[in-house]
């Protein structure tokens, strides 16, 4: 009878254990295989990554077998540097980067201050590098006004992210304040402006039929400017005063 009583009650544990062991099984494993009792069998597994920890509040068990794995993964890119500056009339971005391993390619956007939107460039493939790796990309069509740019990044799995934003400022090359006076004018004209820079600028003046009657050089420093210009050869008519930057300007010519 009291033998009875003790298979009564180890029953009950050894089938706990085993529901207990079958919870604690996850993928992967490394091995396995299956045990056969006289009550039934159990399949077991060895070499799981992560098993079933248990509390009571004061005390913690993990039941399994932990088999270490290696893990390596590559570090992430990394952008040491992105800039934009005027060469000209022209934007030259660069940027320095390390850790290429998972890079596919950089695609170059930009956006002038007045849209919402940003537009596709260029795309430039990466280089792959463990090390430092430099670029360089040219914008030859920059307008006048702020023009924003920026980089994506992407990656083999095609993926991506985006840099912070670079900017440059393309300024008007003469002001629109320019003034002309005399207007009308008979032998001599003067032309008063502020240069955004140190530069020489090409001045035209136009006639009715869309035709360049007299290009002018001038030379002029950043800030105020006055140039005189000498139209007594002209014949007298009405003339326009162009010049990049700077809306036209109807000169009328008297004799």
């Amino acid at each position: 009878m009291n033998i009875h009583k003790k298979k009564t009650f180890l029953l009950p544990f050894v089938l706990l254990g085993f529901s207990t062991l079958s919870q604690a099984q996850q993928s992967p494993v490394a091995a396995g295989g299956d045990t056969k009792g006289t009550n039934g069998t159990v399949s077991y597994s060895i070499g799981q990554l992560v098993d079933d920890t248990y509390s009571d509040g004061n005390n913690t068990v993990t039941q399994g077998v932990q088999q270490p794995y290696e893990v390596s993964n590559p570090l992430p890119l990394q952008l040491l540097s992105f800039t934009a500056s005027l060469q000209g009339n022209q934007a030259l971005l660069t940027w320095k980067t390390t850790h290429e391993q998972n890079v596919h390619h950089f695609e170059v956007e930009k956006k002038a201050s007045a849209s919402n939107n940003f537009t596709f460039l260029a795309s430039l493939p990466a280089k792959g590098g463990n090390g430092n790796e430099l670029y360089n990309y040219n914008d030859n069509l920059v307008t006048e006004g702020v023009t924003y740019y920026r980089l994506k990044e992407v990656d083999n799995n095609g993926l991506g992210k985006y840099s912070q934003l670079v900017l440059v400022n393309l300024r008007s090359a003469i002001a629109t304040t320019l003034k002309v006076y005399p207007n009308p004018v008979v032998t001599q004209m003067t032309i008063n402006f502020n240069a955004a820079e140190n530069k020489t600028y090409q001045l035209q003046l136009v006639d009715a039929l869309g035709r360049t009657v007299i290009n002018k050089t001038a030379s002029c420093q950043a800030g105020n400017n006055t140039i005189n210009w000498n139209v007594a050869q002209l014949a007298a008519g009405t003339y326009t005063l162009k010049a990049v930057g700077i809306a036209p300007i109807k000169i009328i010519k008297n004799n």
